[in-house]
């Protein structure tokens, strides 16, 4: 079968021309579309993510407490991965304080009590579109009320002894918060203590004068302004006893010659011949302050150190001419508290001692029976002894001498008179601008003499304005 040439070469031009028309088109698309799958729809553009919102806490709220932590909503429209930047502190243009968290919490530690603070949170999508959250702010809570502290530091120390009677009570105090503070004293001799100052201020308290050797309870409760209050424990101190004294030397029933010691506790009576160091002992809870010695109510002297000593050495026949007499010790503390002690002693200065001492043990009976010894009585005028004699002008004297197989009496009016060693006993009444005229009685050994002749008032008259030295 013969074929239509002139058909085949226009199928033939027909089905280049489609060849070709294919291979533009599939250029065109290739060079003018993306390579890939296509949906035919146009890309649709990013949303940012949303607003941050419902803060917690929330938004100008008070009384927020110091552990809370930062809470909000966010997300995005497109459902973008989102991540969050949080600005926080007490500026109201807080600063950043973290960057780039993915969750919607965060935790600032520790707030500051009643304080105001600032927050904020932008939020970015994962292509870096970002929405900023307004400004929130809320104030934490006032700082939980903590009682006071507890009353410590006692002074006097709990416990203590030989307390000074007047004395003040001190503690320590204080709020934990900086809340003022008052507090209630308690204060007796009972272990539970009543109540005697209370609302008071101060660290102290002023007691009235305590009582020797007593014990004392107290206690502190403290208050704040909150009306919290916290009791402190129940505190004690002792207060001091009376000072203690005693005379070591000289001691009863003892001979003393020129401050020697002699029959110990076994002499008829205190004797001292000559000086002695008059000493004591002295104790106190809070120390002794000095010793004073005293003879017969008149001050000696004092001593601060322990062993306490007073020499007494009286030589004036003028100061006394007693030979009994009264040592009295006073011990001071360092508040003034005192104890005393007295001793009644012989006191022999100037005489040769056997001759008292003999009389002393017999009774007078060596006096009155062996030895001649005279007595006078009357007005006399500068009386004066030396170690062996005794001398005075008798204005008007009336004399006893006494002796074995003796015994003669008489006045003597404006004489110079001498004896022997005085030895009393003595009473003398001093009168005169010197002192100098003496009335009374007093004995002496041996006999009187006085010079021959008469004086009259003018000598006495010159002996008062020449006194003898």
């Amino acid at each position: 079968m013969k074929m239509n040439i002139r058909k085949i070469n226009n199928y033939s031009a027909i089905r280049i021309s489609s060849v070709f028309i294919l291979v533009a088109m599939l250029m065109f698309t290739t060079f003018t579309f993306p390579l890939g799958t296509q949906t035919g729809a146009e890309p649709l553009p990013n949303s940012p993510p949303y607003i941050p919102n419902h803060p917690i806490p929330a938004n100008n709220s008070t009384g927020i407490s110091i552990l809370t932590k930062l809470n909000w909503t966010g997300g995005d429209p497109d459902g973008n991965n989102v991540t969050y930047d949080v600005y926080f502190g007490t500026n109201n243009t807080p600063l950043k304080i973290i960057t780039n968290q993915s969750g919607l919490i965060y935790d600032p530690g520790t707030m500051s009590y009643l304080t105001h603070y600032y927050w904020r949170i932008i939020a970015w999508d994962s292509n870096k579109a970002k929405t900023i959250g307004p400004l929130w702010e809320f104030t934490t809570e006032r700082k939980p009320n903590t009682p006071p502290n507890t009353p410590s530091n006692p002074t006097p120390a709990n416990g203590a002894t030989n307390v000074y009677l007047n004395t003040q009570l001190k503690w320590s105090g204080g709020d934990p918060d900086g809340n003022p503070t008052t507090y209630d004293v308690y204060f007796g001799t009972a272990s539970s203590p009543p109540k005697v100052k209370s609302n008071q201020s101060t660290l102290s308290y002023d007691l009235v004068t305590l009582t020797i050797n007593t014990k004392y309870y107290w206690k502190i409760v403290a208050w704040d302004n909150q009306s919290a209050s916290t009791t402190g424990p129940i505190w004690s101190f002792t207060t001091k006893g009376l000072p203690t004294v005693t005379i070591t030397r000289p001691l009863v029933n003892t001979l003393y010659i020129q401050d020697n010691e002699y029959l110990i506790d076994k002499f008829p009576l205190t004797f001292i011949y000559g000086p002695i160091n008059i000493t004591a002992s002295a104790s106190s809870g809070i120390r002794i302050a000095k010793v004073e010695f005293f003879i017969d109510g008149k001050s000696i002297g004092n001593d601060s150190v322990a062993p306490y000593i007073c020499l007494w050495n009286p030589t004036d026949l003028k100061d006394d001419l007693s030979v009994k007499h009264t040592i009295k010790v006073v011990a001071y503390d360092l508040e003034g508290d005192s104890a005393s002690t007295q001793l009644d002693i012989i006191k022999w200065r100037f005489h040769p001692l056997p001759f008292y001492v003999g009389g002393v043990a017999i009774g007078g009976l060596l006096l009155s029976k062996f030895l001649i010894h005279t007595t006078v009585r009357g007005l006399f005028f500068n009386v004066q002894q030396s170690m062996f004699t005794t001398s005075f002008y008798a204005v008007r004297i009336h004399f006893s001498t006494m002796g074995p197989f003796r015994h003669v009496r008489g006045v003597i009016n404006y004489k110079t008179c001498t004896g022997g060693i005085l030895i009393g006993p003595i009473t003398m009444i001093r009168i005169g601008p010197l002192h100098n005229i003496a009335y009374g009685s007093f004995t002496f050994l041996g006999d009187i003499h006085y010079t021959p002749g008469s004086f009259g008032q003018g000598t006495l008259i010159n002996l008062l304005r020449n006194p003898t030295p």
